[in-house]
């Protein structure tokens, strides 16, 4: 089979295809630039909200019609899949990205070109200039027929006039329905630490909101389960990968090379994770989200770079699929 490139889709949600004979990515290019869909060999990985679109990814009710995406947590419009985000996250500042929701890096409409030939494609996104965060925001991904894996290229450039400093934030939402309340054995989140790591090096509580989430270790990686209940973790020890251990053998992961020395945000975390479960009720500190559906967040980040006028940033990102 050779790569194809297609645009499905409706006119409200424009989407675009890459196809080759072991994976199918499907982006949303007007909601944030979104990997939307990540299909390895029959099998889907990632998490969107049946809320907002199908099975098929058709929106379930018009576009326009969705949440507003223009004031706290309950209005965000989380359609769900892999985005890249500023850190650190917060609202007590211009230093901070006070999203999601966000109308331009998380929610607006990005451009999209590619290119492809039999074997490899090529497929960039990139945003509108971002005013609150002074970024454009460009996401390359580099898909090859026969591979299980492909790379994304991230790319911040401060488009303002005064310096800005921001780290790379890849967020990947993965729906672990199936996995949880499942012993770590079978089902789990993976963060691997560098040698040695412990205490706070090792793991961070960047948040606990709801039921109790208690990792284990096993070797150099730290094991997170899934269903426990709502958290924020951080690892400033990690080696920079993270990924999900499905029930069924399949996973997903994403691994950056961490920089040799830097500041990272959280306490210094180089990977973090968003474990889930449905609640019964919103969650106050959380500006009213509502957690509705059973999903953890892959995060893995660049270190925090101060950018002059027109200066850039990158991070590069190994996806990998696999069954295990």
């Amino acid at each position: 089979m050779t790569v194809v490139v297609d645009q499905p889709g409706r006119a409200d949600l424009p989407l675009l295809r890459v196809t080759t004979d072991r994976l199918a990515l499907t982006f949303a290019p007007t909601r944030g630039g979104r990997l939307l869909s990540l299909v390895a060999d029959g099998h889907e990985l990632l998490w969107q909200n049946p809320e907002l679109v199908d099975a098929g990814l058709a929106p379930v009710l018009p576009v326009a019609e969705w949440p507003a995406s223009d004031g706290g947590m309950d209005t965000w419009a989380n359609l769900g899949g892999s985005k890249t985000w500023p850190a650190p996250q917060g609202w007590s500042g211009p230093d901070e990205w006070a999203g999601p929701p966000d109308p331009v890096l998380d929610s607006g409409a990005w451009t999209a070109e590619w290119e492809a030939d039999a074997t490899t494609a090529t497929v960039a996104l990139t945003s509108a200039d971002d005013p609150r965060s002074g970024l454009r925001v460009q996401r390359v991904f580099r898909v090859a027929d026969g591979a299980t894996s492909f790379t994304e290229h991230v790319t911040f450039t401060n488009v303002s006039a005064t310096p800005r400093r921001w780290s790379i934030w890849e967020v990947c939402q993965v729906d672990t329905s199936a996995g949880a309340g499942r012993p770590v054995g079978e089902a789990a989140v993976v963060v691997g630490l560098v040698d040695g790591a412990s205490g706070p090096e090792a793991e961070l509580d960047l948040g606990s909101y709801e039921g109790e989430v208690a990792s284990s270790r096993r070797g150099d990686d730290v094991l997170l389960p899934l269903g426990a209940g709502v958290a924020k973790r951080g690892y400033p020890g990690a080696a920079g990968s993270v990924a999900l251990h499905g029930p069924h053998g399949h996973e997903i992961g994403l691994s950056t090379t961490p920089a040799a020395d830097g500041t990272w945000p959280d306490g210094g975390s180089r990977v973090e994770v968003w474990l889930q479960r449905p609640t019964d009720a919103p969650i106050a500190s959380l500006e009213g989200l509502h957690p509705s559906a059973h999903l953890v967040e892959l995060e893995v980040l660049g270190p925090l770079t101060t950018l002059e006028p027109g200066a850039s940033s990158v991070l590069d990102v190994e996806w990998t699929t696999a069954a295990r």
